[in-house]
């Protein structure tokens, strides 16, 4: 993603142009365990007559948001500490479009971003053996799986996408836009 379309691209007016009637889900703000088990119940229900589609949106929101509790730098400095992001899912027409976002070290988002194009690159059988070589890299060398989730999370939606805005010269804005056909 080069310089120019992080700047064209602006999240919170992305928020506000969103119809405010077909939000499933809206949350900023710190993330626990405690969040993630409440929201993810609300999920289910509200998803639950479409049952296929449903639990793909599911799937996707427990392994984003988990994302944001373990990775984002900005951190809830009230209380227990806990990182904070954004989530939203939409229920549109034909899909229901999830996006998450977090902030970011600068000096991390080439790589995120790079990463996130090489996958959007991919098909379903290369997504498949890239997932597959992740996951043997990490039993070799004993990581924590780094990159396996988000391939994860672009089997499982229709459409991947990932914008970044910078915030400061020490954070940027990342966000990742997914869709899941109904």
């Amino acid at each position: 993603m080069s310089k120019e379309d992080s700047k064209e691209f602006n999240f919170f007016e992305y928020h506000n142009q969103i119809n405010q009637e077909n939000i499933i889900l809206s949350y900023k703000g710190p993330v626990t365990p405690v969040l993630i088990a409440e929201l993810s119940r609300d999920i289910r229900k509200d998803l639950r007559n479409n049952k296929k589609s449903g639990k793909k949106v599911f799937a996707i929101f427990m392994e984003l948001v988990q994302n944001v509790s373990y990775y984002s730098s900005e951190i809830n400095v009230f209380g227990d500490k806990s990182r904070v992001g954004s989530v939203f899912i939409i229920d549109q027409d034909t899909h229901y479009e999830i996006v998450v976002g977090n902030m970011v070290e600068n000096p991390m988002v080439l790589g995120l971003v790079q990463r996130c194009s090489k996958i959007k690159e991919f098909d379903r059988e290369a997504l498949r053996a890239y997932k597959r070589d992740l996951r043997d890299q990490s039993y070799r060398q004993d990581g924590d799986g780094a990159g396996i989730g988000l391939v994860q999370v672009a089997l499982t939606a229709d459409k991947f996408d990932v914008k970044t805005l910078k915030m400061s010269d020490e954070y940027s804005f990342f966000v990742l836009f997914l869709d899941v056909q109904k």
